[in-house]
């Protein structure tokens, strides 16, 4: 048995012939907040993409090797079901131009959620849980591209929620936010780990060293190191790694 969420193996990537991930093998572990860094370029938003196969909607991408969900390789699943067991927010916040209940109640109507009832519950629990339901509950007929970009991050993460996934993909989430919105989403995300594996692609050190367990170093499209947060801050086994916290890669 595979005691991993999402275990990595020899992954590969290329675009139009291009290598920009080679031979990463990794295990992401359930409860815990993974992040990936690494410098511009590295392909951390790549082989985050590749996790849910956002991948085959980018044309000339190639993906080599295998990912498995739980003891199953995820090209073995149809695409929607995947997606929907390892949601993803992207870096700058993307809310529908609809309405903040429409936004909530667009997953849980795809996946064949009808009672009238059960979706109202679907939305309040999850805006509940990102902090947004106090602030919103009096608004959700109105447009969510109302709402401030701090809102409407969380609202994002709020409808990823929704189709309740076992896994969240988060690519930079905090970059276009100020930092007492930063703040908040760094909180939600460390009650979130409790019920969910979180992934976090982010450029921030400090961000990773606050609120991550796990961490993985990637440079020039290669996995160096994965270990535990505090030990890869602490004592990196690489002299990249080394290099990469004192500063030295752009």
């Amino acid at each position: 048995m595979n005691d991993a969420v999402l275990t990595l193996r020899e992954l590969g990537v290329s675009y139009d012939k291009k290598t920009v991930l080679e031979d990463v093998s990794a295990r992401i572990r359930p409860n815990r907040i993974t992040a990936v860094i690494g410098p511009s370029g590295c392909g951390k938003s790549t082989l985050l993409k590749a996790m849910n196969r956002s991948l085959e909607l980018e044309k000339g991408a190639e993906v080599r090797g295998s990912i498995l969900l739980g003891d199953t390789d995820i090209r073995s699943m149809p695409a929607e079901e995947l997606r929907r067991r390892v949601g993803m927010v992207f870096q700058t916040p993307t809310p529908f131009p609809l309405s903040v209940y429409k936004n909530m109640t667009y997953a849980p109507l795809y996946y064949g959620v009808r009672d009238k009832g059960a979706l109202e519950t679907i939305v309040r629990e999850n805006l509940q849980v990102t902090g947004l339901w106090d602030e919103v509950r009096e608004d959700l007929h109105k447009s969510a591209l109302k709402l401030s970009g701090g809102q409407q991050q969380r609202l994002c993460i709020a409808r990823a929620l929704t189709a309740r996934p076992e896994v969240l993909l988060l690519d930079e989430p905090c970059s276009a936010l100020d930092v007492k919105s930063t703040q908040v989403i760094e909180e939600l995300l460390l009650r979130l780990k409790e019920r969910y594996t979180i992934v976090i692609v982010t450029h921030n050190l400090f961000q990773a060293r606050r609120i991550s367990d796990d961490c993985m170093f990637l440079l020039n499209g290669r996995l160096w190191e994965q270990n535990t947060t505090g030990e890869l801050f602490a004592a990196p086994r690489r002299q990249e790694t080394r290099e990469y916290l004192q500063g030295m890669y752009a």
